[in-house]
């Protein structure tokens, strides 16, 4: 029997080798997972900031609506109120935001309106509370 040798030197063979593929494909893999990762953060973080605009945008047009009413109606009399039902963005009913307003009064002929939009969303729960002075009729 009569061993064959092959020319050339194994130091100088082309190629990758097994581990060296296994290697690639796990640093590949992990690259992957933490786009993925980083995807999902920014689509999370993007939808609270929506909701959150969402919840401002509420607040302030409580506060216009509440703000045009003449200063002797009952829509701006003294007291606490809350809507019966969650509303939507456009303060419809069946949405996630709880709205509440407060009415004190400042004097004879002014009042504060304190307007505060709550919702829980991904497991937390979170408010905006804006607030503004007024004569009536949009004052």
């Amino acid at each position: 029997m009569e061993v064959i040798k092959q020319p050339g030197n194994l130091k100088n063979a082309n190629g990758f080798s097994l581990i060296e593929m296994l290697i690639a494909m796990c640093v590949l893999a992990i690259g992957m997972l933490a786009a993925a990762s980083l995807q999902y953060s920014a689509v999370r973080n993007n939808t609270t900031g929506n909701t959150a605009t969402q919840a401002n945008m509420l607040a302030k047009a409580t506060i216009e609506m509440l703000k045009s009413q003449n200063i002797e109606s009952t829509t701006l009399a003294v007291g606490d109120y809350v809507d019966p039902s969650p509303v939507d963005a456009s303060g419809n009913p069946g949405g996630i935001y709880n709205r509440t307003w407060r009415i004190d009064p400042l004097g004879a002929s002014t009042r504060r309106i304190s307007v505060t939009v709550a919702w829980t969303k991904f497991g937390s729960t979170r408010q905006v509370t804006m607030r503004s002075n007024t004569m009536g009729n949009g004052v």
